[in-house]
């Protein structure tokens, strides 16, 4: 009778046993077995639990509630629970005899016993830990030296520590230090579960952090360079020195044509980027596949480098480098990292190679057309007792340059700038921003703050916004404004370029979310996502499966789009990330918006 009835709501909902096993939380093969005509779970175990949240969550996320409830006679504006509740009761309509049993596991029915909470995600855990131990963010920040508003993110879950860095391993040891003093090792132990003698702060970094989570590295790394350019200041490079200050005589006269190992490397690239600077090349194509230490490894030359390479832009000579991003993922955010002084000045051009890197060998090409080259192919990891060729013969400079031109043509753009302000791609897309946004407006609010280019921009933006829903999902993850601001008149409406700065009312803040709503419950596409904190309080982020743009409110020249596949992967997982520890229902997001409509 159960399993007739799992496999009637099935049908009727046309869904497939991966899609609900994905929203339960299990495998695809529990589903199957469920549906076959094998032994049925008891009616309050964990198993059926789950299918009933994954039926629910599947005909929410399809805009089917109304179908779903009306099959199983639930009330469509009833809360998960009690509409999950009646899918339960009737699954087992009729089953008398298997509801008098005890359930497998978790508590009776009836049972005051709440079920033990699991703390999926470091937020949670933070949070968890610092209430045991009565720690408060401001306590925690002087402990570990970092401004109390970023403990207030990771308490939330909005943000997390830089992977590799000694900010895990300082909150670690300060947790442990504080169950220890107050007492509350084995309370500790309980939320790890895990024995009491086993807590120490070994096992307590590797439960806060989740250690051996591979997925979600790439989240953290994304999350880091994000976080660099939501706090980018000018002001935090120390000045650079002169071109002539930081090259020595020997340099500017050699005229040698081979240099060997790394500092030949490092004197050859002195010499090319001076003679650049002074003859104002124009332009310069750069490529590298090797291990940039010869580069980064020595934080004087590094100096040297930027200066030289600061003068040529500042004297009008455009850039044109194609990076090798097969590399790691966290020596490509270093790459960029070191390159963001330069791109903002909006004359670099960043493609990467859409060719495989060659396994064996690294090849470098520095090329200043028809004045030198600086060109050198080393087995790997040979780089340091490599030569590295120093060519101005013209023959050889327009071979250099066929080569160059040739894995041009393979490459593909890697930033761009500025970020597009619409997506056109076919790819889901996920938007974070710190407020409202002006494309999910009605149009009696566009037309009511009297700012005309305002509501032209609405007016693309919407249609853009209802034109995206036709083809793909449309995630919005947003901080919604605290009553403080919203009645002091502190609350602005979305920054567009070229607006004055506008604010909104509580009558008119509750009309856009009145409308967050209906775009809610009418588009199946659509979701909200209501954040507790921003996470970059300074950008708004477009992310889809082949762009990820980074709108900077305060710095418009940091704006960028990314279209590198890795970059975008390390982009979609962040924001998954995200979206996974404040997803709701349709229903519950509805009541948590009409409260803040009140």
């Amino acid at each position: 009778m159960v399993t007739e009835r799992i496999n009637e709501l099935f049908e009727n909902l046309e869904a497939k046993n991966g899609q609900v096993a994905k929203l339960a939380g299990f495998d695809r093969t529990n589903i199957s077995r469920l549906r076959s005509s094998g032994r049925t779970p008891e009616k309050h175990s964990p198993t059926i639990r789950k299918l009933v949240t994954g039926l629910y969550l599947y005909a929410d996320n399809r805009n089917e509630l109304g179908k779903l409830c009306g099959y199983v006679g639930a009330d469509p504006g009833g809360s998960a629970e009690e509409i999950t509740d009646k899918i339960r009761d009737w699954l087992y309509e009729g089953e008398a005899e298997n509801e008098k049993k005890a359930p497998a596991s978790g508590p009776r029915p009836g049972s005051t016993r709440k079920p033990k909470t699991v703390y999926r995600f470091f937020g949670e855990r933070l949070d968890a830990v610092m209430k045991l131990t009565d720690l408060s963010n401001t306590r925690l920040s002087h402990a570990i030296h970092m401004d109390v508003s970023m403990i207030s993110r990771f308490r939330t879950g909005v943000r997390t520590p830089v992977p590799g860095s000694d900010v895990p391993s300082s909150i670690t040891t300060v947790l442990y230090e504080r169950a220890k003093a107050t007492g509350k090792l084995t309370g500790l132990a309980r939320l790890m579960d895990i024995p009491p003698d086993m807590a120490d702060d070994a096992a307590l970094h590797g439960w806060l952090f989740d250690d051996g989570h591979s997925g979600d590295r790439e989240a953290g790394i994304a999350e880091s360079l994000l976080g660099f350019f939501d706090s980018y200041s000018v002001g935090a490079h120390p000045p650079l020195p002169s071109p002539e200050a930081v090259v020595t005589e020997d340099i500017t006269q050699s005229k040698q044509t081979e240099y060997f190992g790394t500092e030949g490397i490092r004197s050859a690239v002195l010499r090319f980027l001076f003679d650049a600077w002074r003859e104002n090349a124009g332009l310069l194509l750069l490529y590298s596949d090797e291990d940039q230490s010869w580069m980064t490894g020595d934080r004087g030359f590094l100096m040297r480098w930027a200066s030289l390479m600061s003068a040529c832009v500042k004297n009008g000579t455009r850039i044109r480098i194609i990076h090798n991003v097969d590399r790691d993922l966290a020596e490509m955010t270093d790459a960029i990292r070191s390159w963001l002084p330069l791109y903002m000045s909006g004359m670099v051009e960043s493609w990467y190679s859409t060719r495989k890197r060659n396994p064996r060998f690294s090849h470098t090409i520095f090329l200043s057309p028809g004045k030198a080259c600086i060109e050198a192919f080393h087995p790997i990891g040979t780089e340091a007792q490599g030569v590295y060729h120093y060519y101005t013969d013209p023959q050889i400079l327009d071979v250099c340059r066929s080569g160059y031109d040739s894995m041009l043509e393979a490459a593909a753009p890697l930033l761009k700038v500025p970020a597009v302000s619409v997506y056109e791609g076919d790819s889901d897309i996920t938007f974070i921003r710190s407020g409202l946004s002006v494309a999910t407006m009605p149009e009696e609010l566009a037309r009511s703050f009297d700012e005309p280019q305002l509501y032209a921009e609405w007016k693309t933006l919407h249609d853009a916004l209802l034109f995206r829903l036709k083809k793909a999902k449309v995630n919005e993850c947003v901080t919604l404004a605290d009553d403080e601001d919203l009645f002091s008149g502190k609350v602005r409406v979305e920054q567009l370029s070229g607006i004055r700065e506008l604010f909104y009312t509580p009558e008119k803040y509750a009309q856009h979310l009145r409308n967050i709503i209906r775009l809610s419950e009418e588009y199946p596409a659509f979701r909200f996502y209501a954040l507790p904190e921003t996470p970059f309080p300074n950008m708004k982020l477009m992310i889809a499966g082949d762009m990820a743009g980074i709108v900077h409110a305060k710095r418009p020249e940091l704006s960028f789009g990314f279209n590198h596949p890795l970059m975008c992967r390390a982009f979609q997982s962040y924001a998954r990330t995200l979206m996974e520890q404040y997803k709701m229902d349709r229903n519950t997001l509805r009541k948590m918006l009409e409260g803040k409509c009140l």
